[in-house]
C-alpha cells in the first residue's frame, strides 16, 4: 500500500516539478486515501459477512470522523493500521449486536454515554490535537482549529447518543447502533501510546499540583 503510494507520488511530482518535501505530501494523501478506501471496502464486506454491517460502519466512520479533528497514534506502517482497525471494528461490530445489546438496560447504557462523554471531552481539552511524525501540527492556529472541530464532532455523537437512548428502550438494533458509536469514540479516546502518555501526564501533573 505505502509502496503504490510513494510510487505515484513520484511520478506525479516528477510530472510537475515538486521537490522532496511536495512529494511526501503527496504521498501522505495518497496513502491515507488508499488506507481509508480499502479499510472502508474491509469493513462494509466483513461486515456483511458477519451479520453486523451498521455497526461495523458506526464504529468505522465515528472513529475515522474523530480521528480527523483529534488526531491520534500510527502505526507503523499503513497495512498493520488497515488490519488492526478492521479487525476492531468488525469485533466490536459484534460484540454490539450478538452481545452487549441484548443485555444493557437503559439505565447502563445511559451511565456508559455520560461517563464516555465526560472523559472524552476532558481528554479532548487537555491533549488534543495529538499529531504525528508524518503529520506533525506546527501552528496554534491550526491547533486551536482542530480541538474545536473535535468539540464540534463530540457535541454531535453525544446528540445522536441521546437520541438513540431515547428511542432505543425497546429496540435491540437502535442500542446496538448507539453502543457501536460509543465503542467508537471510547476507541479513538483511548487509542495508541501517545494518548495514553499524555492521559498519564494528565493525572502526574494533576498530582502534582494537588500535592503542591
Amino acid at each position: 500500500m505505502e509502496k503504490l503510494a510513494r510510487k505515484l507520488a513520484a511520478d506525479i511530482s516528477l510530472s510537475l516539478g515538486y521537490d522532496a518535501e511536495k512529494e511526501a505530501v503527496v504521498a501522505y494523501g495518497l496513502i491515507a486515501m488508499i488506507q481509508i478506501t480499502v479499510t472502508t471496502l474491509l469493513v462494509i464486506l466483513l461486515g456483511f459477512l458477519a451479520g453486523a454491517p451498521a455497526e461495523a460502519m458506526i464504529i468505522c466512520f465515528s472513529v475515522s470522523l474523530f480521528r480527523k479533528y483529534s488526531g491520534g497514534a500510527h502505526a507503523k506502517t499503513a497495512e498493520i493500521c488497515t488490519c488492526f482497525s478492521v479487525f476492531y471494528c468488525v469485533v466490536m461490530a459484534l460484540v454490539s449486536k450478538r452481545l452487549l445489546a441484548g443485555i444493557l438496560s437503559p439505565i447502563v447504557l445511559g451511565a456508559a454515554v455520560v461517563l464516555v462523554y465526560s472523559c472524552t471531552f476532558l481528554i479532548v481539552y487537555r491533549v488534543a490535537p495529538v499529531d504525528s511524525p508524518n503529520k506533525p501540527i506546527r501552528t496554534e492556529q491550526k491547533k486551536r482549529r482542530m480541538r474545536k472541530g473535535s468539540f464540534i464532532v463530540l457535541s454531535i455523537y453525544l446528540a445522536i447518543s441521546v437520541v438513540l437512548l431515547i428511542f432505543g428502550s425497546k429496540s435491540d438494533s437502535i442500542r446496538s447502533w448507539e453502543i457501536s458509536l460509543l465503542l467508537g469514540v471510547a476507541w479513538q479516546t483511548l487509542q495508541g501510546s501517545r494518548f495514553i502518555g499524555k492521559m498519564n501526564g494528565i493525572f502526574i501533573s494533576g498530582k502534582e499540583v494537588n500535592q503542591s
